[in-house]
């Protein structure tokens, strides 16, 4: 009887000491928390992970247990962390109005000469596009510069209009 009367002396005074043992360190956490400039929102899934995991590893009594408990925990912390990004991204968007609902920008038509120099770029390049006509890769460089020289002046007369 003075054995059991040992042990139950011993279960109810280990609370006490456990809490002067944990409550210095907790002291010491939270200062050092405070000094690193930590959020807790930052600490949540790493803590979150660990604690998982050893929980997951003492049920099943098994190493191996908490190591995948840790992978599928460390995925599922970094779905939480990227939905984290992406939501305020997605509250911004469906703030906007649709794009259908905007105004179509005012395209300006190119000047004749333009057209002129385009179109005669593009039949001179259509019976090689064809197979119809082989032609020096010079003449080609030179018909495809006239186009691609018309498609940028308009995507800047784009950008510039209001």
């Amino acid at each position: 009887m003075h054995r059991a009367k040992q042990v139950w002396q011993w279960i109810n005074s280990l609370p006490a000491k456990t809490w002067l043992q944990v409550r210095p360190l907790s002291r010491k956490f939270a200062s050092f928390l405070k000094q690193g400039g930590f959020q807790l929102q930052n600490i949540i899934p790493p803590l979150g992970i660990l604690i998982g995991a050893v929980a997951f590893g003492l049920w099943w009594h098994s190493f191996a247990a908490a190591l995948f408990a840790a992978v599928g925990l460390f995925f599922l912390a970094g779905i939480y962390r990227n939905s984290e990004r992406t939501l305020p991204t997605v509250r911004q968007s469906q703030s906007k109005p649709p794009l259908e609902d905007l105004d179509p920008p005012a395209i300006e038509q190119p000047t004749p000469e333009d057209n002129e120099a385009v179109n005669e770029a593009v039949q001179y390049l259509q019976p090689w596009l064809a197979n119809e006509v082989s032609l020096s890769e010079e003449s080609v460089r030179d018909r495809c510069s006239v186009l691609v020289d018309s498609v940028v002046e308009r995507a800047r007369q784009m950008t510039t209009s209001p």
